[in-house]
């Protein structure tokens, strides 16, 4: 994570941007509360998904900004946090920092870079594994973008990737939106002909058809299309940012999500004349991330003890006893929810009515500690469970 030095330094132009935006919605907020453990820190945290929970596409969705301004003293200032909370989401597609603009412009609070915990977050520990050598970024937004920002010195794009090789999407010829190849892009340079070390989906796919053909065809031949496959060679790693079979989004029902694509791929691959597929997925629910949203949550706790968040002057060194409770508030059963389960104490679930789980019957597996009808009153029942004034 970057230091507090650095978060200073490079966010202090954004904040003066968002602090005009943020005190034209709505100032300090209108309900003011005192924690048990106020001069020590909270004794709780909050870890918020985000589509379904708190947004629905771009649009918060009714209640979200009260319900996040109730954690701060001042909720046009990042120093002003006094309950830590995190962005805890299967999303991604850019980076973090980037994430964090948005969602301070969409949410209408101050949020920082370490709040943001996206499904490619855990690609960040991978870079060393792949120094020097070329990996192929798939997915929406810019995923090459984001494993840069992580580490990776050689990263291509899907879309660039599949011009070095003439052909290779079969029903490119169809799709009205592919741009007619220029003549750099149909020689490409000798260092592009590397083979690829590894395939990172970071993010939800857009040409599906393209996109398994050509995965397909890497994991096929050690890294190279259009060479041969050699029986017995190990497959080159693939990963993937999150395994969600669907999310909400503005349409009434859920999309499918990256968990789907998987799927596919994998019926796919294991049909061809090849081993079957084999893959690493993170996001949740894997016990895995709700590890490190604890220690995200730790070391923002830390700061705000400390005085070391944005624009607050350190007072002490930073000193935390561990969260009695860690409140996941989300709208899938089957990521959020169980994930909280899988993590045990100190998780508590909490499942709303906004997002894909719509009051239908679930297994036992799924079950939330408390089902709400928006993120507003789950923050409400949280506070009212710690016995805030």
């Amino acid at each position: 994570m970057a230091s507090a030095v650095l978060r200073r330094r490079d966010l202090s132009k954004m904040w003066l941007g968002v602090d005009v935006l943020l005190r034209g919605h709505g100032g300090r907020f209108c309900r003011n509360f005192t924690s048990r453990r106020a001069p020590g820190g909270s004794s709780f945290a909050i870890a918020f998904d985000i589509d379904g929970v708190l947004l629905r596409g771009g649009t918060p969705i009714p209640g979200a900004p009260a319900a996040l301004r109730l954690l701060y003293d001042d909720p046009t200032l990042p120093a002003q946090l006094r309950i830590p909370y995190i962005f805890l989401t299967n999303g991604g597609g850019t980076t973090e920092a980037a994430r964090a603009l948005e969602l301070s412009k969409q949410l209408h609070v101050p949020v920082l870079p370490d709040q943001v915990i996206l499904g490619h977050t855990p690609f960040r520990k991978l870079a060393d594994l792949f120094r020097n050598q070329r990996v192929l970024a798939v997915g929406k937004g810019e995923p090459d973008a984001v494993l840069r920002s992580y580490g990776f010195d050689h990263v291509v794009h899907m879309d660039s990737f599949v011009k070095e090789f003439e052909n290779i999407d079969g029903l490119g010829r169809f799709k009205p939106w592919n741009q007619p190849l220029k003549e750099d892009d149909a020689t490409p340079a000798a260092d592009h002909l590397s083979k690829l070390a590894g395939v990172f989906v970071v993010s939800d796919p857009v040409d599906w058809s393209r996109d398994l053909q050509v995965i397909c065809d890497v994991l096929r031949s050690d890294g190279k299309p259009g060479t041969e496959a050699v029986p017995g060679r190990p497959q080159p790693p693939i990963f993937f940012a999150a395994d969600d079979y669907d999310y909400q989004s503005t349409f009434p029902v859920p999309r499918l999500g990256m968990g789907a694509f998987r799927i596919a791929l994998e019926s796919i691959y294991n049909r061809l004349p090849s081993a079957p597929l084999q893959y690493v997925s993170y996001g949740k629910p894997q016990l895995t991330v709700y590890k490190h949203a604890e220690h995200v949550l730790h070391d923002l706790s830390t700061q705000i003890i400390s005085g070391a968040l944005v624009g607050a002057p350190k007072t002490r060194e930073p000193m935390h006893p561990p969260f009695e409770s860690i409140y996941m508030i989300g709208d899938n059963p089957s990521t959020d929810i169980l994930g909280a389960r899988i993590a045990g104490p100190p998780w508590f679930p909490i499942l709303t009515r906004t997002g894909c789980y719509r009051g239908q019957s679930i297994s036992r597996l799924y079950e939330a500690g408390k089902v709400v009808e928006d993120v507003e009153e789950a923050v409400d029942f949280i506070i009212r469970r710690e016995g805030l004034q």
